[in-house]
């Protein structure tokens, strides 16, 4: 029977929620994503978006379970902000034992368990975890301002740049720029829409699934940006299990968020590149995903170090 568990899967377009009552359900609720702490938000708007993702479950058990959070933009949040969230979150909702970690750490976990090796998440942004018993390497997840290789707002930016290419007469790709006239209205005003979005990385990254839409359909301007998101998160995944394991050591790799939901068009040049950088690796397809890995860390994080920018547990 599965433990009794609230579990939060907290990315930076949707919340997702999930409560498991000593092996009753999951009762599930998705509610918008969150932001960064310090991009023009403070920390209440993501602890209110938090609080409300669990609202949505409706009455938690009297006996409060315990909690777990992936949080994207963990590792950019300072040591007050980090507290102030827990404390507010502890109190509000009524639990005792939480854990707050990157939301590598619950992809990992979603994606192969218990188990040692190296995820590669990628949502909007994106974030590398590898594991090694009891020590972590992470890789990426600095932001779409510094970073972020292979994610969402990366391609979704990529795709935008063919489009007003294409529009400039500079050679990019006309398909994708009638994708961005859909999606955005017209050429001539995107740019003011998209900056003056609540959110303009997540205006960015809505964008991806056009590029993955115009690759399926043939377009080799959007097969190339993908095929080169690949190589950046196959890299990022094979630079964290360097970190832990030596090269011809077998390590499992695997991935998880929604830009591998374009498929074929990312999972096979992300494999091809990671048998190319590390042979001894095997890519396993994620047995869960980052909401199931929350769970299991509701589960897991007594036995788990507390860890700068991956995990911080209370009490």
């Amino acid at each position: 029977m599965t433990p009794a568990a609230l579990a939060v899967d907290a990315g930076q377009t949707t919340i997702r929620a999930a409560l498991v009552d000593d092996g009753r359900g999951p009762r599930s609720a998705v509610a918008p994503g969150v932001v960064r702490v310090g991009s023009g938000y403070g920390r209440e708007v993501v602890g209110e978006r938090l609080l409300a993702a669990v609202a949505k479950l409706g009455p938690l058990p009297e006996s409060a379970p315990p909690a777990a959070i992936g949080l994207s933009g963990f590792e950019a949040m300072g040591r007050d902000d980090l507290r102030w969230l827990a404390e507010t979150f502890r109190s509000s909702v009524g639990v005792d034992s939480l854990a707050i970690a990157s939301d590598g750490l619950t992809a990992l976990l979603g994606a192969i368990g218990r188990q040692d090796g190296a995820v590669v998440a990628a949502g909007t942004g994106t974030a590398c975890l590898a594991r090694r018993g009891e020590r972590f390497a992470k890789v990426d997840g600095w932001g779409s301002l510094l970073s972020d290789a292979g994610s969402g707002f990366a391609i979704g930016r990529a795709g935008l740049e063919a489009a007003l290419r294409e529009y400039d007469g500079r050679g990019g790709s006309a398909r994708l720029m009638a994708a961005a006239r859909r999606h955005y209205g017209t050429i001539e005003r995107m740019a003011e829409r998209i900056y003056a979005a609540p959110v303009p990385t997540r205006a960015v990254a809505g964008f991806a699934a056009d590029v993955a839409r115009a690759a399926e359909e043939g377009d080799e301007y959007a097969r190339d940006i993908l095929r080169d998101a690949a190589r950046e998160l196959a890299i990022s995944a094979c630079a964290a299990a360097g970190r832990l394991f030596e090269r011809d050591e077998p390590v499992v790799i695997s991935y998880a968020g929604s830009v591998f939901q374009a498929g074929d068009l990312v999972t096979e040049p992300f494999k091809r590149e990671v048998e190319a950088r590390r042979p001894s690796a095997s890519v396993a397809e994620p047995a869960g995903d980052p909401l199931a890995g929350a769970l299991l860390l509701a589960e897991l994080a007594p036995e788990l170090p507390a860890a700068p920018g991956i995990l911080a547990r209370w009490p």
